[in-house]
């Protein structure tokens, strides 16, 4: 007859990864494309984070709590 708290002690040592969830289902990463001519840094408003687009064409994975400050700038737009 097994304990109730073993499953309970089998799942608070799931470890957690950057990318997932409290529920374990993978949360999507905000990918911004760059459409200018030259290079763009921008900062997240959210948590400061600095990303950089060296020139045309160039993609950043965004922390989703900067996407809505990041979304707002031209030239940039959310391709994933």
């Amino acid at each position: 007859m097994a304990c109730c708290g073993q499953g309970r002690r089998s799942y608070q040592s799931m470890p957690v990864t950057a990318n997932a969830s409290v529920f374990g289902v993978p949360r999507s990463t905000p990918i911004f494309e760059y459409l200018g001519a030259t290079s763009l840094t921008v900062v997240g408003s959210a948590t400061g984070r600095v990303y950089s687009f060296d020139g045309p064409g160039a993609r950043s994975e965004v922390d989703g709590r900067d996407q809505p400050s990041v979304a707002r700038v031209p030239l940039l737009r959310r391709i994933a």
